[in-house]
C-alpha cells in the first residue's frame, strides 16, 4: 500500500516540475480586457402559449479575461464580464399581432475553461470548452400591450424596469465553448512580454432554469448565448 502511495506522488511530482519547467521558459500568465457582441435566444415550453412566438435579441458582452499557461499547449482561462441577454415575445394572433415584449436582461458572467492552443509563435488558434456561472443583475422590459373593449382594442406603449420576485432564480450556471484567435506581438510567446491581441467566439448554454416556476406548473426558461468579442492582453 505504502509503495502505491509512493508511486502516486512520484507522478504528481513529475507533472508538477514539468509544468514549471514549461512556465519558466514560457510566459504563464497572459491577463486583459474584451468587449464585442452578444445574441441570445430563449429555449421554453409553448404549453398554454400557442400565441406567443420567441426570437433572438442582441445585445453587448465586456469585461476582463485572464490566463494561465500550464502548458505550450494548454491554459486555465478564466473571465468575469457583463453580459446582456435578452430576447423579445410576439403575440402571433390576428387581432393583437402589433403586440410585443423585449426583455432586456443584464448578468455577471464568470466563465472557467480549458484553453487548448495551437500554432506558431505569433498567431495561434484555440478551443475552449469549460462551465459558467451567472448572476441576473438587473432586467427591464419595454413593448406594447392591449386592452379590449365591445368595440375596439386600444394599444399602449411601456417601458420599465422589472422587479425580481419570487419566481426568479437569479443564480444559474451552464456549460461554455467555442473558438479563437490570438495574434502575439514580438515573438511574446516566447520572450514574454509584449500585448497580444485576441478574436473569441464563444457559445454558453444554461443548464439551470433562471425562472422557479408556480407552485403546480413546472415552467423552465433556459438561455443560450452566442458571443462574439475583441481583446487585448499582455503577457508577463
Amino acid at each position: 500500500m505504502k509503495k502505491s502511495y509512493l508511486k502516486i506522488l512520484t507522478v504528481i511530482l513529475l507533472c508538477w516540475m514539468t509544468i514549471e519547467a514549461n512556465a519558466q521558459e514560457k510566459p504563464r500568465w497572459i491577463i486583459g480586457v474584451k468587449g464585442g457582441w452578444s445574441y441570445t435566444s430563449i429555449a421554453r415550453s409553448n404549453m398554454g402559449r400557442v400565441d406567443e412566438t420567441y426570437s433572438p435579441l442582441s445585445g453587448y458582452d465586456v469585461g476582463v479575461q485572464a490566463r494561465c499557461r500550464l502548458l505550450d499547449w494548454l491554459a486555465i482561462r478564466i473571465d468575469l464580464g457583463f453580459m446582456s441577454r435578452s430576447h423579445k415575445m410576439d403575440r402571433n394572433l390576428h387581432y393583437i399581432d402589433k403586440v410585443y415584449t423585449k426583455y432586456s436582461n443584464d448578468y455577471l458572467m464568470l466563465p472557467v475553461m480549458a484553453d487548448f492552443s495551437f500554432g506558431g509563435k505569433k498567431l495561434r488558434g484555440h478551443a475552449y470548452c469549460g462551465v459558467y456561472g451567472s448572476f441576473w443583475m438587473q432586467a427591464r422590459v419595454k413593448g406594447k400591450t392591449y386592452w379590449m373593449t365591445d368595440y375596439y382594442i386600444y394599444f399602449n406603449d411601456f417601458k420599465e424596469k422589472r422587479a425580481f420576485n419570487s419566481e426568479d432564480r437569479r443564480l444559474t450556471a451552464g456549460a461554455v465553448g467555442g473558438l479563437g484567435l490570438s495574434y502575439a506581438f514580438l515573438d511574446t510567446w516566447k520572450n514574454g512580454g509584449g500585448p497580444v491581441i485576441t478574436l473569441d467566439a464563444l457559445y454558453y448554454y444554461d443548464f439551470v432554469s433562471h425562472h422557479k416556476g408556480y407552485p403546480h406548473l413546472s415552467d423552465p426558461r433556459y438561455l443560450s448565448t452566442l458571443s462574439i468579442t475583441l481583446g487585448l492582453a499582455f503577457c508577463f
